[in-house]
């Protein structure tokens, strides 16, 4: 190589990594180009994996899957960001407020999960009381040191927001250093191997192949996706993080033609060694997904991403986490005490479809997976009641319930079994103490503040106010930024910001718009 040559190929390395920095450091609005929100026409559902099965004697079981969607917040914050509002049927609660991460305590000891209670009273009811339920299931990522990874990522380019994609990988090579792996697919074209793996000190090279990356029909079998687990395993790191990861449109499939097909393929490739995540870049329309569909029945991780602030974060946790297996077939029930609590409802869960209500408690929870849960209650001897519709399943503790006998409010039961094939049910029993029925919402946590404000404006959209009284988007905003705390992606800052859009799109009519801008 002549010194004109390697002097111009340094040249052009360098405007390379510029580019990467200037990628990773851009001041740019993130939801200034989203996409148009999803159409609203399918039955939402059908794909919620955050659901609830409940009978008038046992009350609601919440479940929970680690390819829960975020769909129905992005397609809040592509409608506003629009300067329109989200269809109804498009709000899942239970998706708004489990979109955020918040601090909960590590597990302590051999049991896989932390759960804690927090109650206070209710924001736009101070009639009533706010249960937060908060579990974290432990993450097996204790070093000060960030793990080696091993990242197969294989591309769906067709009908995807590849500019998107391509800048969200971009991202990603900023963040690799020369201890980690990356192999880069697609799914179209004769040529599936688009970057032998490579180790993270060669980011031009990375580079080079992410610009390659192109739109082609997708091959219609599994056979990408085999190379993919095979690359992933023939360069496997000991103690590492290793993972494949299938990114494209919702509609992507991998080549799956039906669920069993995808379930014959995934029990050859346990997640515990190489685990999944799938990665939905944008939704065309408001249905089934079957990206998350596949990272379902593959034990894996799903999300969508639709701008690069999203972006920023999902990597962040597929390079920090390991995402493995710590539980499957996992439930929560709270059972109330019938001496403090007249009445309760749980917020914003779905009940699945009926064919679908044996497999929404199938799903396996992963390391530093984190859910939360809301309850809202009457407390005994209160006059406040429910009849309206709007507030969905409304429950009464069991009269004989054993609980009666002590002083606590509630029983947070969880069951699980661990990953192994032929494991036994285990349970895991966590008290409500009588002592916080009275917690006001000063004395309350900025989580807990913060995630009742997500509820509210949830409930304040779909409703337009039935469900939240006299509380308006003002309360919310106040509750939103007393809640803000630590907010590492700017994405609580996000979250006020658009509640302050939706106000300016209500009209002057509607009772929860309050006094705006």
């Amino acid at each position: 190589m002549t010194k004109a040559q390697s002097v111009k190929r340094g040249i052009h390395s360098l405007a390379l990594l510029s580019a990467l920095v200037l990628a990773g450091c851009s001041s740019t609005d993130p939801n200034l180009n989203l996409p148009s929100p999803a159409k609203t026409a399918g039955s939402p559902e059908q794909e919620i994996k955050q659901a609830y099965k409940t009978s008038a004697q046992n009350g609601p079981e919440v479940l929970i899957s680690a390819a829960d969607n975020n769909g129905s917040y992005n397609n809040m914050r592509r409608a506003l960001a629009r300067s329109t509002l989200p269809g109804k049927n498009s709000i899942q609660l239970s998706e708004w407020v489990n979109f955020f991460p918040y601090d909960y305590p590590q597990p302590q000891g051999r049991i896989p999960f932390a759960a804690n209670g927090e109650i206070a009273i209710t924001p736009w009811n101070p009639n009533t009381r706010l249960l937060r339920v908060a579990i974290k299931a432990g993450d097996a990522q204790t070093s000060t040191e960030r793990r080696a990874v091993n990242l197969v990522v294989l591309v769906g380019g067709e009908g995807a927001d590849l500019s998107l994609i391509k800048t969200s990988l971009t991202h990603l090579v900023n963040q690799l250093t020369p201890q980690d792996t990356l192999t880069l697919m697609s799914a179209s074209g004769d040529k599936g191997v688009l970057l032998e793996p490579t180790t993270g000190d060669k980011k031009d090279k990375m580079l080079s192949a992410i610009s390659s990356l192109s739109s082609g029909k997708t091959i219609q079998d599994s056979s990408r996706l085999t190379e993919a687990y095979t690359l992933a395993k023939d360069h496997y790191i000991a103690d590492g993080i290793n993972r494949v990861i299938l990114v494209g449109n919702s509609t992507y499939n991998a080549g799956f033609s039906t669920v069993q097909d995808a379930s014959d393929f995934f029990a050859n490739h346990p997640a515990s060694q190489i685990s999944l995540t799938t990665l939905g870049f944008t939704a065309s329309q408001f249905s089934p997904s079957s990206l998350a569909e596949v990272a379902y029945v593959g034990n894996g991780v799903h999300q969508y991403i639709d701008n690069i602030r999203d972006s920023d974060k999902v990597w962040d946790e597929q390079l920090s986490a390991t995402q493995t297996p710590v539980a499957k077939e996992f439930s929560m029930k709270v059972e109330f005490n019938p001496t403090y609590i007249k009445a309760y409802r749980l917020l914003g869960y779905q009940t699945p479809s009926e064919e679908n209500s044996n497999a929404a408690n199938s799903g396996v929870v992963v390391t530093g997976q984190t859910m939360t849960a809301l309850y809202e209650i009457i407390p005994a001897g209160s006059s406040e009641e429910w009849n309206a519709e709007q507030y969905g399943f409304i429950g009464t503790p069991s009269a004989n319930s054993y609980l009666r006998q002590t002083k606590e409010i509630a029983m947070m039961h969880l069951r699980y079994k661990t990953p192994n094939a032929q494991s036994t049910p285990q349970r895991i029993e966590l008290p409500v103490p009588e002592s916080q029925m009275n917690n006001t919402l000063d004395n309350s946590s900025k989580d807990f503040r913060f995630a009742a404000a997500v509820a509210a404006f949830a409930q304040q959209l779909k409703d337009n106010g039935a469900s939240t009284g006299a509380f308006t988007l003002d309360d919310t905003l106040k509750l939103a930024n007393e809640g803000r705390g630590a907010d590492k992606y700017d994405l609580r800052s996000e979250f006020i910001q658009l509640v302050g859009n939706a106000q300016n799109e209500l009209p002057k009519s509607s009772p929860v718009k309050g006094q705006g801008k």
